[in-house]
């Protein structure tokens, strides 16, 4: 265990050293870097609420995509059954109840028909389906009817070519770095860096610029139209700003020329009133269509629609035969700039939808990364010194193995081009708490080696061999709860959870592998004679409290605790933030301390709905929330944060907003459904897990435990009326990863002594399991404590919920694991496994007594 050859060597240093240097172009300005290749200079890249900057979530409309598949699978049918020899007539095609039915004229072409169409159908993706069924039913009526399949399909290549184009018009705004990804079946994740005012970004990507020339129909008759009634074979579309008192004309469904036939498209200006508008250029079939059709149709109007609404409708006063048109309609230079970013890029194929907007100013990322560099570094020193106080020697490997875990994380990331959110810097502080966790259960093992009477190199080799399998399964149970974190989490979350992934792998590696390389140099070269630990020991050794004897009174306490914290979650409920409940939140930071009646009183004079202010992080800082509008969507969410920024702005001279959230209905509730089963997922997966490494009692302990830890934290945060975000759950998870973490430790111990002390009854080898890692379990907790405490006072405002939610559940996790979780093993009738005393009769017979040197002599 202890012997390196050089071939482990370079294996453990190489992989750390790649890691350390892919993290440090992160820590270089860019112009240093910029003559390099590409994979030289990995960074890690920082999320908005670091840089600032906008944060948009855009839905399509899923059936929006079935209609359109319709409406183009009834155009296909139209063509094929006119062109084909012979001509087949039809009636009037219907698409009523989502499916398309039509009556063939002649029933002895019926059969005809349906060859024609069938080939018209493909096959959905690898389902082995077709997009559309072809069937005839009552003779003579063909239905064509669109699969699920076939639906799935044309929604995930509409959202494939849809992110395209965003990601394309964003890029012609001159941007740096944006972030376009895809999230789920039919959102698009929008992150632009450094936009302050996302109004023009909004209405750039809502704009799906689905650009139209047809005829417009002379022979409709205006009462028909004005009754929604449009001839055989037209359609009504509207104008925007009804021109001349007509609201609607009706136009051929036949496109002349559409958008997707565009080569270029520029802002100008007309030549006679110099207004602004869109040059457009056809390329070479859009050129010729365009022509062939102006020709035929001189002295005849026709409409230029650009999203379902008419733009303008000239007459054709003669041939258009140089392939470029202009388009007019009440335009500024900023709009028709934007009509042309949009032609050029494309049409998008489907509407969208702002569900979720988030806007963070650079002034606050700016104090986000000063905040969380400022705890992450105190932890590290508090964490350093402990644990040199605390291990000497080893205590030193245990901080050179954290500086490069924290370093190797950031490489990692880098190489990945991940995401460090604010969240994401919690995640380290917490790293930096819980990766020496591995060290402190390897060096009290070894302090416990020793006291048994084994040398030094024995002591270390079993201490490190002993440890490495409890630590093995506690990690486990945390990237759990960091995979359904990832998984389920949203924004911050992942952030969050990548950090925690990340660090489980990398601390393990440091913690274990490459402190065991130093600590087996030192033995090679020094052959000491003994071990010096720090002067520092905040549990004596051979402790002996009676845990077990109070498990009744554990009880009482916890089920009064919890009744409690449930009664005060029922009753007073949690003050969820806008994450949860929808709505708009602006926050405001004052020059001064600030009277919140007075901003109430100001807001309320704008007729915006109720607001609810509550000052955040100092008493300069207020954070308001608004409801959303009810009708309007995100135009009306923006009209609402403008008037309530200029009012404010009007009323007190000097005031900033540093942030705003905006989070529709729908999405608020599918974060608390993603919450919760999050939670649920974690505790029963954990559960589960322990149930099958051990017996099923300790997966019965396990789950109430938790269940305790989790009801403590909501109870809490119902009674200190603290905003219940997605930062909590992500706490709430690792809360639930921590404690088990804890039991699993004092578990592992409870399984070795049952196979190494046979004849002991259960409540003293219980009382001596948790006495023996009791040190363990209690250095863990101060180290994460001092980490967590550095992110209290100096990580900023922000994160002030989170890391309450945090030491919190080390004190509760801490209680549950000594005096609920071991106790109730008892009480649920844990007896020692037969099988184990039959693997255990090579054990001395003095291992069954307590006490220094039960382990015979190496």
């Amino acid at each position: 265990m202890l012997t390196f050859p050089r071939w482990k060597i370079i294996g453990i240093i190489l992989p750390l050293l790649l890691g350390v240097l892919c993290a440090i172009p992160t820590f270089v300005p860019e112009s240093a870097t910029r003559g390099l290749p590409a994979a030289l200079q990995p960074r890690v890249n920082l999320g908005l609420d670091l840089s600032g900057g906008s944060h948009l979530l855009l839905e399509a409309s899923t059936a929006d995509v079935a209609r359109q598949s319709l409406v183009r699978m009834e155009e296909q049918v139209r063509t094929e059954l006119r062109r084909g020899d012979p001509r087949i007539a039809i009636g009037d095609i219907s698409s009523r109840g989502g499916r398309l039915s039509f009556m063939v004229r002649d029933p002895a072409q019926l059969d005809a028909a349906v060859e024609r169409i069938r080939p018209l159908t493909q096959g959905a993706g690898m389902t082995g389906q077709r997009d559309f069924n072809v069937e005839v039913r009552d003779g003579n009526t063909v239905i064509v009817t669109p699969t699920q399949a076939g639906i799935d399909n044309s929604i995930k290549s509409t959202m494939a070519v849809a992110t395209e184009v965003i990601r394309k018009r964003i890029d012609e705004m001159g941007t740096r770095e944006p972030n376009i990804q895809q999230q789920g079946a039919n959102r698009i994740v929008v992150q632009v860096p450094g936009l302050q005012d996302p109004s023009a970004l909004k209405a750039l990507l809502r704009q799906t610029a689905k650009l139209e020339f047809k005829l417009v129909d002379t022979t409709a008759n205006p009462a028909d139209l004005a009754k929604g009634i449009a001839p055989i074979g037209s359609e009504i579309v509207p104008y925007p700003d009804n021109p001349g008192g007509i609201p609607v004309i009706a136009v051929k469904r036949q496109v002349m020329v559409s958008g997707e036939e565009l080569a270029d498209a520029q802002q100008s200006y007309e030549q006679k009133t110099n207004a602004p508008v869109v040059t457009i250029r056809f390329n070479g079939s859009g050129a010729n269509k365009f022509a062939r059709v102006t020709q035929q149709n001189v002295n005849k109007p026709f409409a230029m629609i650009l999203d379902g609404k008419v733009l303008s409708a000239p007459n054709i006063n003669e041939p258009i035969l140089g392939g470029s048109a202009q388009i007019a309609g009440n335009f500024t230079v900023e709009s028709a700039n934007q009509l042309a970013i949009a032609l050029r890029s494309g049409n998008l194929p489907v509407d969208l939808t702002v569900v979720e907007e988030r806007t963070v100013g650079p002034g606050l990322g700016a104090d986000s990364i000063r905040a969380g560099l400022t705890a992450s570094i105190i932890a590290v020193v508090a964490v350093a010194i402990f644990m040199l106080a605390t291990y000497g020697r080893f205590g030193v490997y245990a901080n050179i193995a954290v500086t490069i875990n924290v370093l190797v994380i950031l490489g990692v990331m880098a190489l990945l081009g991940a995401t460090l959110t604010l969240p994401g810097i919690a995640g380290f502080v917490l790293t930096i708490g819980t990766a020496v966790d591995a060290n402190v259960l390897i060096y009290e093992r070894i302090r416990e080696e020793r006291r048994r009477g084994r040398s030094v190199v024995q002591a270390v080799e079993f201490g490190y061999k002993e440890a490495s399998r409890t630590i093995f399964e506690a990690n486990v149970t945390h990237a759990i709860a960091g995979g359904i974190m990832l998984a389920l989490g949203s924004g911050p979350v992942k952030g969050f959870a990548i950090v925690l992934l990340i660090g489980i792998a990398t601390s393990v590696f440091t913690a274990v592998t490459f402190t065991r390389l130093l600590a087996a140099r030192w033995l090679r070269k020094d052959r000491p004679t003994d071990i010096k630990m720090g002067f520092l020991r905040i549990v004596p050794d051979n402790t002996n409290i009676g845990f077990v004897a109070i498990r009744k009174w554990a009880f009482a306490l916890t089920a009064l605790l919890t009744v409690l914290a449930v009664g005060a979650t029922a009753h007073k409920g949690l003050n969820m933030g806008v994450d949860f409940v929808g709505g708009l939140m602006i926050e405001a930071k004052f020059k001064e301390p600030v009277d919140t009646d007075k901003v109430r009183s100001t807001i309320a004079r704008l007729n915006v709905g109720e607001s609810s202010l509550q000052q955040f992080g100092d008493a300069n800082t207020v954070q308001i929330r608004l409801p959303l509008p009810e009708q309007g969507g995100a135009g009306a969410s923006n009209a609402v944060v403008e008037k309530t920024r200029v009012a404010m702005t009007k009323e007190f001279p000097g005031v900033t907003f540093s942030r705003y959230d905006t989070v529709s209905g729908k999405v608020s509730d599918e974060l608390i459904q993603n919450g919760i089963l999050a939670v649920v997922l974690a505790v029963v997966g954990i559960a589960i897990f322990s149930w099958l490494r051990y017996e099923w009692q300790f997966g019965v302990s396990t789950f109430v435990a938790i269940v305790h830890d989790v009801l403590m934290t909501l109870g809490f945060f119902a009674i200190t009326r603290l905003e219940f975000d997605l930062n909590i759950i992500a706490a709430v998870l690792t809360i639930v990863g921590y404690s088990i973490n804890d039991k699993m430790v004092i578990d592992d111990r409870i399984r070795e002594n049952m196979r190494k002390y046979r004849k002991m009854d259960m409540k003293s080898l219980i009382d001596l399991s948790v006495n023996e890692t009791l040190p363990r379990t209690v250095m863990t907790s101060v180290t994460i404590m001092l980490a967590l405490g550095a992110l209290l006072i100096f990580g900023g405002h922000v994160l002030r919920g989170f890391t309450a939610a945090m030491m919190l559940g080390i004190v509760v996790g801490t209680y549950s694991s000594v005096y609920v979780s071991s106790s109730l093993l008892i009480s649920l009738g844990l007896k020692p496994n037969p099988q184990d005393r039959k693997a255990s009769k090579g054990v001395a017979a003095g291992a069954e007594r307590v006490g220094p040197r039960t382990e015979p002599q190496p």
